[in-house]
C-alpha cells in the first residue's frame, strides 16, 4: 500500500511538474509578444509625445551632412553636424563646435581664400559671434556664428549656393 501510495505521489508530482513547466513556457512566449506590443505601443507614443522630431520633419531638416557638400567648404574643426535644409537663399548646413568664433572664421577665412573665394566687406565679428560672406565666379559661402557661453559652444550656419 505504502509502495502505491508512493507511486502515485510520484506519479502526481511529475504530472505537476510538466503541467508548470508547460505553463511557465507559455507566460514567457505571452510575455514576449506583450513586451514586443508594449515596445511598438511605446514607440508610437514616443513620437507623439516628441514634437521636436515631428517639427524637423515638416521643417524639412536632414540629419547630417547633404550629398552635395562642397569639398571646397571646409566643416568647422572640432564640431558635428546637426542637419541640413534647402532653401531658396541655398543649402543650410548647422554645426556645434567646441571652438570660439574668432577661431572657426580664420579657419574658413583660410580654407576659402587658398580655394580661390573672396572675402566680401560686409563681415560683421565679435567674440560672441557674427557673420561674413565668400564669393567666387557663381559660387557664394557665408558663415553665422554664435557662441553659446552655457554649453561653452558655437552654433555655426553655413549657408552655401
Amino acid at each position: 500500500m505504502i509502495k502505491n501510495h508512493f507511486s502515485l505521489l510520484f506519479v502526481v508530482l511529475i504530472a505537476s511538474f510538466i503541467f508548470l513547466s508547460g505553463c511557465g513556457k507559455k507566460d514567457n512566449t505571452s510575455s514576449g509578444d506583450k513586451t514586443g506590443d508594449t515596445t511598438a505601443q511605446q514607440q508610437k507614443v514616443d513620437k507623439t509625445i516628441n514634437p521636436e522630431e515631428n517639427k524637423s520633419n515638416e521643417l524639412g531638416i536632414k540629419e547630417g551632412l547633404p550629398a552635395d557638400y562642397p569639398s571646397d567648404i571646409p566643416q568647422p574643426d572640432n564640431s558635428k553636424v546637426l542637419g541640413s535644409l534647402n532653401t531658396s537663399e541655398g543649402t543650410v548646413v548647422t554645426f556645434e563646435s567646441g571652438n570660439k568664433p574668432r577661431d572657426i572664421l580664420g579657419q574658413y577665412t583660410a580654407a576659402l581664400e587658398k580655394s580661390g573665394y573672396k572675402k566680401s566687406d560686409n563681415e560683421l565679428m565679435k567674440d560672441e559671434g557674427g557673420m561674413a560672406t565668400w564669393n567666387k565666379e557663381k559660387k557664394e559661402v557665408s558663415i553665422m556664428l554664435a557662441w553659446d557661453k552655457d554649453k561653452n559652444k558655437t552654433s555655426v550656419v553655413v549657408t552655401y549656393k
